[in-house]
């Protein structure tokens, strides 16, 4: 038979535990949507891509010159390509932290 201390001992032990779940279910929410957020940011910055080349370049661009597509405006494809590069490198992180943290809970 249990003493009141005891089961106020459990009874918190049991309330922590359930606060630090629900913490972590939020965390892993977080994470989820930040790593889809992040690719489906990439994925339609590759779509709009295209278009902001047709603004800065005049004409058709053919097929394999789409390297080439800021040859006349510098600075609108770095500006680009930075966004792109800092918005796959936040997706990659947030995933690699994800993934470390399920790895963590499976062990």
């Amino acid at each position: 038979m249990r003493t009141n201390e005891q089961r106020i001992e459990l009874m918190h032990q049991r309330a922590a535990q359930i606060n630090r779940e629900n913490r972590d279910r939020k965390i892993r929410l977080i994470q989820a949507a930040s790593l889809c957020g992040g690719f489906v940011l990439v994925i339609v910055m590759a779509f709009v891509i295209r278009s902001l080349a047709k603004l800065s370049v005049e004409g058709n661009i053919p097929y394999g010159m789409s390297a080439s597509v800021f040859a006349r405006n510098e600075i609108l494809g770095y500006v680009i390509i930075a966004i792109v590069a800092f918005l796959l490198g936040i997706s990659v992180t947030v995933f690699c932290f994800y993934l470390r943290k399920w790895n963590e809970e499976r062990s």
